[in-house]
């Protein structure tokens, strides 16, 4: 007898729009949380691209420095100097 109560509250009397209602939360829920991800996925895309950015800059600038830093050793060596250093090598991996 229970089940044909709970069946009939559910068809009758609004139950049908509500279990539409139901299932239209579940979906806009869904949606709303495709669009989040989607959105976390472009910033992270625009964050890899700016970091991707940032390290070539920084490559150039340590190009920059090493090709300096040869310029320097080669005229302390060509005046009959041999340069100092404070610089440690890195251990190896």
């Amino acid at each position: 007898m229970q089940a044909v109560e709970i069946i009939t509250a559910l068809f009758g009397a609004g139950g049908l729009a509500s279990v539409g209602l139901v299932f239209k939360a579940m979906q806009a829920r869904k949606d709303g949380f495709n669009k989040a991800r989607a959105q976390h996925i472009e910033d992270l895309a625009a964050w890899k691209s700016e970091l991707q950015n940032t390290v070539r800059e920084l490559e150039g600038l340590v190009a920059f420095y090493r090709s300096q830093a040869a310029d320097y050793e080669y005229q302390l060596r060509a005046n009959g100097l041999t340069p100092e250093t404070s610089a440690v090598r890195p251990a190896p991996k």
